[in-house]
């Protein structure tokens, strides 16, 4: 038999797991909005909705990790963690393909030009999971993989303040609300 705090855990997971889907949705419907900003750009306000789609990814991949493990009835390991910043790589690379219509047998792929900073955002974001984890749980090893994979993330990013604002919005927000939400799975 399950006990009733294993029920509301399961519960809240896949509430988390919605509110992932949610997230990692939301840039599929800014991307008409989004597709003429390439990098975001303080010269340019207009451009600032472009900071949204790595915000909203890595918010999204950091609750999907944590629902997992809450709809398996676990807290979200710091090691575990680490795949955060690879979910959010994944899905901010497929926000960036296009598949063409002009060919039929075989779809002719673009990348479009604001992938990189996407998968910048959010490969940041992503990884605070790991490094707030480590840090709360006391695992130096999930820790220094999370700082190293979030200093790769700014090393590599076109704009890389940008994406640094970016993932801090998404990941450091996301993990905000789960720390207050799903206390037992993210407080030490």
């Amino acid at each position: 038999m399950t006990s009733d705090t294993s029920v509301s855990r399961r519960a809240l997971g896949a509430v988390q797991l919605v509110i992932a889907a949610l997230l990692l949705a939301q840039p599929l419907a800014l991307r008409s909005v989004t597709a003429d900003a390439a990098i975001p750009a303080l010269a340019e306000p207009r451009s600032l909705i472009g900071l949204a789609p790595p915000a909203l990814v890595a918010a999204g991949a950091v609750t999907l990790l944590s629902g997992i493990a809450a709809v398996r009835g676990r807290t979200l390991s710091p090691r575990a963690s680490l795949a955060s910043p690879l979910v959010g790589v994944a899905v901010g690379v497929a926000l960036g393909v296009d598949v063409g219509p002009a060919a039929v047998s075989v779809p002719a792929l673009r990348v479009s030009g604001v992938t990189p900073f996407v998968v910048a955002g959010a490969a940041i974001g992503g990884s605070l999971a790991p490094v707030v984890l480590g840090a709360t749980r006391e695992d130096t090893i999930a820790l220094l993989a999370g700082a190293v994979l979030l200093f790769v993330g700014v090393g590599l990013a076109p704009a890389p303040a940008l994406a640094l604002a970016a993932g801090l919005l998404g990941g450091g927000l996301a993990i905000a609300l789960l720390w207050t939400l799903d206390a037992e799975g993210w407080r030490p």
